[in-house]
């Protein structure tokens, strides 16, 4: 302890120097200090996504991205060729009935077994059955996919007519049963389409 009064004054305002330099740390400069660490730790990564920004716009990625989205508008220019709307759909199954027809095969069945919806498209499925010699039929489905849109026949099943229409057939060939599904697919319209 200090005996004279003047390292008693000098005690004294040294221990209100350190409490003052307490305080001020305490209620100034730390939370500052902790703000300060927050505004360095955004501009950091400000920084990073202006390096990631500029990375990406860079010549050659504006370059590569340009040819994706070329692939892409001819990948759907494509799709948009193969795969009808709705009103094209009556006009693409009288072909196929036509090209059956012309195919010199009896169309004994015909009936819609219904929709299924899909994320872009629809799936059309029809029931078809039909007589004829075993090449029409080949040559028909050959037909069918050869087709300017999708029609995909699906879970064919060929049997042997019975005895009466067997003998209309010529003398090498038995008429067959053709039981078999066609399905075609219906792009849904976008908002831009319409």
């Amino acid at each position: 302890m200090p005996t004279t009064q003047r390292d008693q004054i000098m005690l004294l305002l040294a221990i209100v120097g350190i409490a003052g330099a307490g305080v001020y740390w305490a209620y100034q400069y730390d939370p500052k200090a902790t703000e300060l660490a927050a505004v360095e730790t955004r501009v950091a990564a400000l920084d990073s996504a202006n390096q990631a920004a500029r990375a990406n716009a860079s010549p050659e990625r504006l370059q590569k991205l340009r040819d994706d989205a070329k692939k892409l508008e001819a990948n759907l220019d494509l799709m948009r060729t193969l795969i009808p709307t709705g009103n094209e759909v009556p006009a693409l199954l009288e072909q196929m009935l036509g090209a059956a027809r012309r195919s010199g095969l009896e169309i004994t069945n015909f009936t819609p077994t219904g929709t299924v919806s899909g994320d872009t498209f629809d799936t059309i499925k029809y029931k078809l059955s039909m007589q004829g010699t075993y090449h029409d039929i080949g040559t028909l489905l050959t037909n069918v996919g050869s087709l300017r849109r999708i029609i995909v026949p699906v879970n064919l099943s060929l049997t042997p007519s019975g005895s009466r229409e067997a003998r209309q057939g010529p003398k090498d060939e038995r008429l067959l049963t053709a039981s078999f599904e066609i399905q075609t697919y219906v792009a849904k319209s976008t908002a831009e389409d319409k």
